[in-house]
């Protein structure tokens, strides 16, 4: 079987309507070899960037998914999460270029539930909770704004609703997420 996390992806992927662009950033090499032997490599900052020219609107989104009902997270470099500092710092730093939506799509298997968090209110989540992790519950107890996406199990597989999602986040034609934002 693949490894989870790409399976993941590429049914996101393959969800996304023709009418987007998508660049997947490539790995760095030694993510395929799980080598820890280079003295330095490149870190994504993010795994896709998609553009819906439809409304206008740039996208950069991290994907994850996590077997159980959280999620954790490193508040610096020196720290080991499932969500990296260098990612945080990557989405946080596109996203004060303005004019694009960048976030987490976080999928829980356990709760067969796939949310989009915006960098925005990860970073509230994450000044708000004194630990270093976060439950899908945790999302209502923080007041975070975030978007269920919807998802249908084909046979083995998943299909996810990207086009209602790319409507309800697109920055020219549709809602904002981020509607605590200043």
């Amino acid at each position: 079987m693949k490894n989870v996390g790409k399976r993941f992806e590429q049914d996101l992927i393959k969800s996304v309507p023709d009418y987007v662009g998508v660049i997947r950033l490539p790995d760095a090499a030694q993510s395929f070899y799980k080598s820890s032997n280079l003295r330095f490599s490149l870190k994504n900052p993010y795994d896709y960037i998609l553009w819906c020219p439809s409304t206008l609107t740039l996208y950069a989104l991290e994907l994850k998914t996590v077997k159980g009902k959280s999620i954790s997270f490193e508040r610096n470099k020196d720290e080991h999460g499932e969500i990296h500092y260098h990612q945080i710092v990557g989405l946080q730093n596109f996203d004060r270029i303005g004019e694009c939506v960048c976030g987490f799509v976080i999928e829980f298997r356990e709760l067969k539930t796939t949310v989009f968090i915006t960098i925005s209110e990860f970073l509230k989540l994450q000044n708000a909770i004194p630990k270093k992790s976060f439950n899908f519950k945790d999302l209502s107890t923080y007041n975070v704004n975030y978007l269920t996406i919807n998802q249908t199990l084909l046979k083995t597989h998943y299909r996810y609703d990207i086009d209602t999602f790319l409507k309800e986040t697109a920055l020219h034609g549709g809602m904002e997420v981020n509607q605590n934002e200043v």
